[in-house]
């Protein structure tokens, strides 16, 4: 199950609520065959597959090919790093709890489909928590983004472990998603 907010419980500042009055349908970037940010990618229905390592973890997306590094050494996203749909991410253990803060996300990154916005601020970034219970893989993402914002909101999913599954081919044809 993939849950987004129930709309009605997230606090937007002025200045979200204009942006989000100003959404239309053709801001959303999976209709232009761009990868869906964080967290929207988190609740995409898409298999995805993690591979993990010493320095990083790796998501490997169906939707889209996206490849996602999160890194492990302790490093800090570099200021010369550009905004994109995904992000700079990096991770810790806490206890059998994968903590993974994102930032540096494009301000086109819109948060739902339904067109919760996102500024894309250089004080936006999301915490994601990743843990298993048993045969499923669950996480929260707590968006954080003062800008939009009154409040940090959360979004939340699973997937069942599937050692076996296949990550198949995506084929994204612009045209057919009404834009040209």
């Amino acid at each position: 199950m993939m849950g987004q907010p129930d709309p009605s419980t997230v606090r937007l500042t002025p200045a979200g609520q204009a942006e989000f009055d100003s959404f239309s349908p053709d801001k959303d970037p999976t209709l232009r065959c761009l990868m869906p940010g964080i967290p929207l990618g988190l609740v995409d229905p898409y298999p995805i597959e993690i591979v993990q390592q010493e320095h990083q973890i790796l998501i490997l997306y169906e939707h889209f090919h996206q490849v996602r590094r999160i890194f492990m050494d302790g490093r800090e996203a570099p200021d010369h790093w550009l905004p994109s749909y995904i992000g700079y991410s990096t991770g810790e253990w806490d206890g059998d709890t994968l903590v993974i803060r994102t930032t540096h996300m494009h301000p086109d990154n819109y948060m739902w489909t339904a067109g919760f916005p996102f500024s894309g601020d250089e004080n936006t970034y999301v915490i994601e928590r990743w843990w298993r219970e048993g045969d499923v893989l669950r996480f929260t993402g707590e968006v954080h983004d003062p800008t939009y914002y009154e409040e940090p909101y959360v979004v939340n999913g699973l997937w069942n472990y599937a050692p076996d599954g296949e990550i198949w081919e995506y084929e994204c044809i612009p045209e057919f998603g009404g834009i040209e």
